[in-house]
């Protein structure tokens, strides 16, 4: 087994509560830390010296589950990335951000939760001024001259314009790749194609779980018509130098469908307009509807879901209807 090269090279740096917390990646659960720090922090140390001693740390259990599932994780990405971009060495140099934008979204999707996105806490009723908006304002703690390539998320980063300040911090942006997670409802603003065309790539990776109207459930309320409106206006606009890759996140909803979604793909959103492959890849949910989790705790999750919103999650997936009713049977 190949160490992870992340704790070595990669930072997660969010905004929690309005202090800086930090990780070796997005997949791991962060804590209080400064991304000034990224060499002496002591639970990087701790991490590094794990991997130096061929032990899965604490800490990388999301990677480590993945992989037992045969599913691809966070570590087994990153190493291709990391290969591809030369770097194969454990010396410890920032060369990768992933850079939390905040929680502004427009999608209360059912795979997240109020943390993640203020739309959320509005359909929980929490009062405007008892919530709890974040705004990832730390990117002036990191040391950006040596970075490679930098991963943005949110929330919804094309709605959080703040991030356009670590752009601007950059030293030189035709040697920078950038990665977005967008949920495909929001197109860029002119100034941020503009920057964009200065960098050396830019990778645009759409949150996709699935097709119609299982899709409008699980990224609720967009609407599949717009998004699909949407690919076709980023295919035909977006500068030479930005790819696509879908990104689906696989859970109890969507685990039977996964063919329908390829295949969809390949038969609507293959190419970027200089034909270069759109990227398809899943990573497993976490939370009450990740597979192999007790299926009537889900079942009473979305029952919630439908209470508040006025949907009915067993006519839009009959296969987990079906499931869901042999366990309650063999509960009883």
């Amino acid at each position: 087994m190949d160490k992870c090269l992340e704790p070595y090279k990669c930072l997660n740096v969010m905004d929690i509560d309005g202090e800086q917390e930090i990780s070796s990646c997005c997949q791991m659960q962060s804590w209080k830390g400064s991304a000034k720090n990224f060499i002496d922090d002591p639970i990087l140390i701790k991490i590094r010296q794990e991997w130096d001693n061929g032990n899965w740390p604490n800490e990388c259990q999301y990677c480590l589950n993945a992989e037992l599932q045969g599913q691809v994780s966070r570590r087994q990405s990153s190493q291709t990335w990391l290969h591809d971009n030369g770097i194969n060495d454990d010396s410890l140099s920032l060369v990768r951000l992933d850079y939390w934008c905040g929680n502004t979204c427009n999608l209360r999707c059912a795979i997240c939760g109020p943390h993640s996105s203020i739309a959320w806490q509005k359909e929980l009723g929490i009062k405007k001024q008892h919530r709890n908006k974040i705004s990832n304002s730390h990117w002036e703690d990191c040391d950006l001259t040596q970075i490679k390539w930098i991963h943005f998320n949110g929330g919804e980063p094309l709605l959080i314009d703040d991030h356009w300040a670590v752009l601007e911090a950059l030293p030189d942006r035709s040697k920078v790749k950038l990665n977005y997670n967008t949920n495909a409802t929001v197109l860029p603003k002119p100034r941020l194609i503009e920057i964009w065309e200065q960098c050396e790539l830019v990778v645009i990776d759409f949150s996709i779980d699935d097709i119609g109207d299982r899709f409008e459930y699980q990224r609720y309320p967009a609407k599949w018509d717009d998004v699909v409106d949407n690919l076709k206006w980023f295919h035909d606009n977006m500068p030479v130098n930005v790819m696509f890759e879908v990104n689906a996140t696989v859970s109890v909803l969507n685990q039977p469908y996964q063919f329908e979604i390829r295949s969809w793909l390949s038969e609507n959103f293959k190419t970027n307009r200089v034909t270069d492959p759109v990227r398809y890849r899943t990573q497993p949910a976490s939370g009450i509807l990740a597979t192999g989790n007790d299926i009537l705790q889900a079942v009473a999750y979305l029952n919630e879901l439908d209470a508040r919103r006025g949907t009915d999650w067993r006519s839009i997936f009959p296969i987990l209807a079906d499931q869901a009713a042999s366990a309650s049977a063999q509960s009883r």
